[in-house]
This record gives structure tokens, sequence and C-alpha cells, in this order.
């Protein structure tokens, strides 16, 4: 309806509309909210396009341990936030062992702070662990010679204390001692061979400066121990190898490992190398793959309130060095030092000593890891990526709404003050807002570490932090149709209309994800 006033013609047909019920406009904001979410078969495919690049990429860079920085942050975050795990039971009490450590305090009033530590402490020390009656002594120090005794004539008592345990049934294994000038050290390595000791290699796998994995198939200290004390069939069933690495395989023999190398080598170095390579055979890509010989660190392994009470302290009693009568005996036993403050390494459950971890394991062997598989993980990184997009799809588009809003109450030829203030209002309302969308992926993101701690504690890890900040940028793409929305073609397809809408998804980014998951895979 139009009516003429001063010569102007004047619509006068909003006046005539009804106005919505009160209901309607009550719940107007929850309508906006719904409809910015709303999807169409276009969006949604542009999501699943999205996440399918961003899963593949991850799942490539993942092979490629590119991501492990991300991996090292996020538990050094957990660590800072206490103690992961609350438990009142103790999942590996089974196979947890008993740890003699020379502390601070053991190596100041035991040792008197003298590096090499002196031999005839270290003889009594290792006698009376053996006393407790266990069946495996997994002893992470460096028992070669000493430069003082390698010009000494005869064998020296604490090499005949280790052959004489080993002799009343006891195992014995030793870690590799460091590298000495001529390899002098090599032919003591293959008297103890000789003599029936076994050696393993001391180090620990650490990625991007945190500890987050065990050796499975390595001749370490852990893994050796292990074998020796429940057997190589018991390590097999707790830790099962690939598929394709358990048919290359001739047995494990981790036990016998390093001292059929140092039957094969007259260098130390090259020894101490092959001591940390994977027990396998075939295929020397298999043997590169690090993930197929490894295992996640089962966090109750090394949680403070299950590791603290098989701690002994190495003491004086009556002027010789032992343990105190009442220590908890254990069938396996790990002694070593935890004095040096440069032999921590960074995990879940914060600072560690390198015996605590050559126990913890132990421990997590017999708990059992793995890793979680990578088909199943692409599917779920696209399912959340699909979830994460519309997510952030709905607030990109909330925004739009808002910012065209404002821009058109700005054209409004209305100059009052009340107009002005209202504005102004609505402006810094806008920015607020833009504020909050883009702290969104953030407060997911301090969401999701929370709930990685949780499979953390099942002995899984879930770096979400690339998929979060991923998808947050990959829904901006969005933002611009809430000023210029697309148009539906009737008849065309889903495809067809994503083509025409966004090019780029459909010629870029899903040949990539393609090509991106098949090199992954390949």
């Amino acid at each position: 309806m139009q009516r003429t006033q001063g010569g102007c013609t004047v619509d006068t047909s909003q006046s005539h509309q009804p106005r919505p019920p009160f209901w309607r406009r009550l719940l107007w904001p929850v309508f906006q909210l719904g409809s910015a979410f709303k999807l169409t078969g276009t969006h949604l495919l542009h999501h699943v396009i999205g996440a399918s690049l961003i899963a593949a990429l991850m799942l490539l860079l993942e092979g490629f341990h590119v991501l492990e920085w991300l991996d090292a942050a996020m538990l050094r975050v957990s660590a800072e936030q206490g103690q992961l795990l609350k438990r009142d039971k103790d999942p590996g009490a089974a196979y947890r062992p008993g740890i003699i450590e020379i502390d601070q305090p053991a190596f100041e009033q035991v040792f008197d702070e003298r590096e090499p530590l002196e031999r005839s402490r270290l003889e009594q020390v290792i006698a009376s662990a053996a006393a407790r009656g266990s069946r495996v002594l997994a002893i992470d120090l460096d028992l070669a010679p000493a430069v003082y005794e390698q010009h000494k004539p005869g064998e020296r008592p604490l090499d005949r204390l280790l052959d004489q345990l080993v002799a009343d049934g006891r195992q014995l294994v030793l870690i590799l001692p460091e590298q000495s000038e001529r390899n002098a050290n090599l032919a003591w390595i293959r008297a103890r061979c000789a003599a029936g000791l076994h050696f393993a290699s001391q180090q620990i796998r650490e990625r991007m400066g945190a500890v987050t994995r065990i050796e499975l198939k390595s001749p370490v200290l852990a893994a050796v121990a292990f074998e020796l004390a429940h057997g190589a069939d018991a390590q097999e069933q707790r830790q099962p190898m690939p598929a394709l690495l358990s048919e290359q395989k001739q047995g494990l023999a981790l036990a016998d490992r390093v001292c059929q190398l140092a039957r094969r080598t007259d260098s130390e170095k090259q020894l101490a190398r092959w001591a940390f390579e994977p027990v396998i055979h075939g295929d020397a890509r298999a043997a590169a793959e690090q993930n197929a010989v490894t295992a996640p660190f089962h966090p109750a392994a090394m949680a403070s309130q299950f590791l603290d009470p098989t701690r002994t302290r190495v003491t004086l009693i009556d002027g010789q060095a032992g343990v105190a009568a009442g220590t908890l005996r254990k069938n396996v036993v790990y002694i070593g030092s935890t004095y040096d403050v440069r032999d921590r390494y960074t995990t879940a459950e914060g600072e560690q000593a390198s015996l605590h971890l050559h126990a913890a394991a132990h421990t997590s062997l017999g708990i059992g890891t793995a890793d979680v598989n990578k088909y199943a993980v692409f599917v779920a990184d696209i399912v959340i990526g699909v979830l994460l997009g519309c997510l952030f799809g709905g607030l990109w588009t909330l925004y739009g709404r808002a910012e065209l809003a404002i821009d058109e109450r700005m054209e409004d030829h209305d100059f009052s003050r009340l107009h002005r203030m209202g504005t102004l209002a609505e402006f810094y309302g806008i920015r607020l807002m833009l504020v909050l969308v883009w702290a969104s992926p953030f407060v997911i993101g301090a969401m999701a570490i929370y709930l990685s701690r949780g499979l953390l504690e099942q002995g899984w890890w879930v770096n979400p932090g690339p998929l979060i900040a991923g998808m947050f940028l990959h829904a901006m793409s969005l933002r611009d149709e809430a000023h210029h929305p697309h148009e539906e073609v009737p008849g065309l397809s889903v495809w067809a209309q994503l083509r025409r809408t966004h090019p780029g998804i459909v010629l870029v980014q899903a040949p990539l994800a393609v090509l991106l998951l098949v090199v992954a895979l390949v």
C-alpha cells in the first residue's frame, strides 16, 4: 500500500504486517543461532574434504615423526598440571621390579662423591641385592674396569662376584660401558659374555625433548631383563609384533643379541650402535619404521604412587654398602644411580631419572600398550574434523551476520543521540564477538588436552592441536557467505554445486587429500 505525502510516495505496507508472536520474538536469538549452524549438502561436503585433507596431512607427518615436537609440548603441559594418574590399584603390580638406587645422599655418604664409583662399594651393593633372593639383576651402572684397574694383574673381585652369581643360577644384565680408547673394554665384554652374563643398551628413546615410547624389539635394558624374567614368549604375547615384522623375525633372542654382536665386531662404537637397532630381519624399510618396534609408555608404569614404594636407597650398614633388611623383596631388581641431574628426562609424569624409566619400561612391557590403529585414527580425525568445521563455520556465520547488520544500521540516516549510542555499543559488541570467535579454538584445544590426558591413562596418545587449528582456518573460507550467500541452482548435484561455489575445494584440496593419503599409506 502506498500513499502520497508532500509530493513523495511512501510505502506503508510494512505497517500492516502482523508482528511476530511474543514467544517467537523471545526465541529470536535461538532461531538465529540454529539458522547459523544449519548445514546444506554443499557445506557438509566442504567440511568433509577439508577434514580429509588435514587428516591425511597429519597421517603423513606423523609417519615421518614431524609432529613429535607437539607431542612433547603437550606432554610437558600435562606434566606441569600435576600428577596425571589417580588410581588406587596398580595395574602393573605383577610385573613391577624393585629399584635399588644410589641417590644424592648415598653418593655423598657411601661413595664420597667420587667418580667413577668405588668398585669395592659397588661389589658390596650387588652382593647385598643378590642376598635378597632376586632372580634377575638389571644393573644400570658402568662396571667396566676403570683406568686405574686396567693394568692391575689378576681378575677383579667385582668380576669374580658377577661370574659367581651367574654360576649360582641368577640372571645378570649389564649395560654396555662407555667407549674406551683402542676398544679396551671389548675384551672385558667378551669375557663376561663367556661367563654367562648378558649385556644391553642403556639408551632411552627421546624425541623432541620428551620420552613417550618404549623399545619392544631392541636389546635395551628393560626388554632384555623382561625377557629373562618372563621369557620371550610372554613378551611376544603382551607386545605382539605387526604381521609384516612377525613373518620376518627369526625369534627375539634379545638377551643374547649383544654378546653375539660383540663376537662379530672389533669396534665398541659399532657395537653400541648395533645394540640399539631392532632385532628383525628382512625389509630394511620396515626396520626403519620405529613405530613398528616401539609402543607408548603406559602412564601407570611410571606413576609416582606406584613407583616410589619399590625404591630403596643404598646406605652404609656396619661399614658396608647395601640395602636395609626390611627392603621389599622382588624377583627382578634394577640397580643404578639417580644423583646426576643430567641423567633425567621429561615424561608425562614429570621429570624422571633414567633408572626409573628403565624400571617403568619393564612394567609397561608387562601391562602391555599399543598404538591406536592408524586407519581408525584417520577416520576419527575426519569425523571430529567435520564436527569442528560445523562449529567454527557456524561461529563465523554468526559474526558475519552481525557485521552485516551493523553495516545496514550505519547506512541509516537517523542521527539521533540514542541511535548513535546504540550503533557504538553494537560496534564494540561485534568486536567482542570476534575476539570470542578467535578464542574458540584455544578453548577447545584446552578441553582436548584434558581429554587427551584421559586417553593417555589408557596408554593412548592423541594430539588434537593440528586438527583444531586446521579446521578453524578452513572454516574461515565460509565467513563471507553471510555477506554474499551463494544461490542454489536447482538440478545440480552437491558435488557440482560445490565445484561452482568453491572450485578450489574440488580442484585443489580434494586431489591433494587423496595424494597425501596415498603417500602416507604406501
